[in-house]
């Protein structure tokens, strides 16, 4: 073993392990990256060698999981956490594993295409000149945080110091990360306090990339010096990614000497724009056979980034009202129409997967292609999109939007795809030039009862027969904090589905019959029938805010019916009926006092 790499891997177990003894407890956020791997390597190794001193101090391995990761990269990270976890176990380490997911709403299929919430992208992730990364607050960062909170309640119950998260950053990742590592005073042997009040350490913050390969070489040729929670064919794994995503020129061989290539490709989220005009890691992945199967989630990467620009796909009616009783009519969210293409372009490519898994294995049983480990893989599908669970989510909050022909209208594309065999390919689009998003006005809708009265999630169908099919309830309907009425509902503490009652539903009982049965019913009676048969949950106390969101989607899907306009048509209407936004500053002005004292007189 090279003596530089030994010196600086013995330096990281030395500083963790006098943590360990003084009564600290570590948690180590892997990625399944080369960095965090290493890192993590190190603090079970420490965890070992302090475990006589301290047995009783539980240590931590978290990760996070978006939904829409890279599967390459996913499925590699998900079989390495399954390998360290038989290690732990063989070994008597006192660690635990935690996967992290964003909250249900929050999910990217919830998000984008159930509430239609725009895709980060480079110009629109820039605040005050600085770029901001919504995504990754809403898919790692909160759920991570969540996650802390939990373990250090349970740390502090086992008089535990305090938790120290292990991170695997470097200062020569980039000129980025080494002014951010700076900022935060971040340490390789000493913890440190972050802004967010919590301790971290940095074991290879001085580390080169080199150093990190050199390490991982070790445990691929198993001369690392202790106990590797790693196969070496598991490391070679990783170089194996690596260098799929550094176009197949990535230096890194077990046991390999002298100059190497950077290979530092970076992996993140299959959709994610916020890398600009081009993903370079997937796009060099899928020129490999063994990962051509990732080109439809590229394409629809860069459709995505292609669309942010055309106004014709973004939503128009405002999602609040002003204390006028109007809502903005500005392009803003994407439109019905978009979410509806996303769902059905996402579900054709999962079904391509699942096609594309089949075919793989009747050519590995017939012989066609080589029996090996991997395309033993290749036989199951690397990645689902659309989860059933996820599918409710988007169905609820698709019924209530106004220019949902009927009901259950994400039910429908799922039965179009997955029964009657339509596929809907990823257009090729080319990209708008920027444009500057227009306020056409302000439209007066009153308390949505201007027009189009409406009544939103209440349910006058539920309220007749629910005390007959479900008698066992304390009521048969519910009222808001504002003390509306609606269909019956239930609570969580955040937005859920009923996970296992979803996929029943999507798999057994949505059928041909159930789909041309609802055809013809109002799209807000799926939004009820998820709420009063308990697939979905609301969040506490939010009940309000989803009347609100049912009653502007029937107050526009009902005047468009009584004009007799075609959502096009309504659009327009907006537009040349909106007053303009002097108007409406004008009336929330506050009246003059002389005006109020002749109102007293008259």
């Amino acid at each position: 073993m090279d003596h530089d790499i030994q010196t600086l891997m013995e330096n990281a177990i030395a500083s963790m392990q006098s943590y360990i003894e003084q009564g600290y407890s570590l948690a180590a956020g892997v990625s399944g990256g080369k960095d965090s791997t290493c890192a993590m390597v190190l603090m079970l190794e420490a965890v070992r060698r302090a475990k006589h001193v301290a047995p009783s101090v539980r240590h931590y391995i978290t990760s996070s999981d978006t939904t829409i990761e890279n599967p390459s990269t996913a499925n590699f990270l998900h079989a390495m956490l399954d390998e360290v976890a038989m290690f732990v176990e063989d070994s008597g380490l006192p660690v635990e594993i935690h996967v992290t997911q964003p909250s249900l709403a929050s999910q990217f299929v919830v998000s984008t295409i159930g509430r239609g919430t725009l895709v980060r992208t480079p110009e629109n992730g820039v605040r005050d000149g600085k770029r901001m990364r919504v995504c990754a607050d809403s898919w790692k960062v909160q759920p991570q945080g969540r996650l802390r909170a939990r373990l250090e309640k349970q740390a502090s119950s086992a008089r535990v110091k305090e938790i120290i998260s292990v991170v695997g950053l470097r200062l020569d990742e980039s000129a980025v990360r080494r002014v951010a590592m700076t900022e935060r005073n971040e340490q390789a042997d000493v913890a440190t306090r972050q802004a967010s009040g919590s301790l971290s350490l940095s074991p290879l913050r001085d580390w080169t990339s080199d150093n990190v390969w050199s390490m991982l070489g070790c445990m691929a040729n198993s001369s690392l010096g202790f106990s590797s929670p790693l196969e070496p064919a598991t490391v070679a794994r990783l170089s194996d990614i690596y260098r799929a995503g550094n176009g197949g020129v990535c230096g890194v061989v077990a046991g390999e000497s002298g100059a190497r290539a950077a290979c530092g490709s970076r992996f993140g989220c299959s959709f994610c724009a916020v890398t600009g005009a081009r993903d370079k890691s997937m796009e060099f992945m899928i020129q490999e056979p063994e990962h051509a199967h990732l080109k439809p989630l590229n394409d629809f990467r860069n459709y995505l980034l292609a669309i942010q620009w055309d106004l014709s796909r973004r939503e128009l009616v405002g999602r609040t009202l002003s204390d006028a009783g109007y809502t903005r009519i500005q392009a803003d969210t994407y439109r019905f129409l978009e979410r509806m293409a996303m769902l059905r372009m996402l579900l054709s490519i999962d079904a391509n997967e699942r096609d594309r898994a089949e075919r793989h294995s009747g050519e590995l049983a017939s012989g066609l292609i080589a029996d090996t480990e991997h395309n033993r893989t290749l036989c199951d599908p690397q990645f689902e999109f659309v989860t059933p669970q996820q599918l409710v989510a988007v169905d609820f909050f698709l019924s209530m939007h106004h220019y949902a022909p009927h009901a259950f209208p994400a039910m429908a594309a799922w039965h179009d795809v997955n029964v009657l065999g339509r596929r809907y390919p990823v257009p090729h689009v080319e990209p708008r030039p920027k444009a500057d998003i227009v306020l056409h006005g302000w439209y007066p809708v009153g308390q949505y009862d201007r027009e189009a009265p409406t009544v939103g999630l209440r349910d006058f169908d539920a309220e007749q027969w629910n005390r007959y099919r479900h008698s066992g309830r304390a009521g048969w309907y519910a009222r808001t904090s504002a003390g509306e009425q609606t269909v019956y509902f239930e609570e969580a503490s955040q937005f859920e589905v009923d996970a296992e009652a979803a996929c029943e539903f999507v798999t057994c009982t949505y059928n041909t019959a159930f789909m041309l049965k609802t055809q013809n019913h109002d799209a807000m009676d799926s939004a009820r029938f998820w709420l009063n048969e308990g697939f979905v949950k609301l969040p506490v106390g939010m009940a309000q805010r989803y009347q609100e969101m049912a009653k502007r989607g029937q107050y526009f899907s009902r005047l468009a019916q009584r004009l007799n306009l075609t959502p096009d048509e309504l659009d327009t209407h907006l537009i040349e009926n909106s007053v303009s936004d002097a108007d409406h500053t004008a009336m929330l002005e506050p009246v003059s006092p002389q005006f109020d004292l002749f109102a007293a007189a008259a």
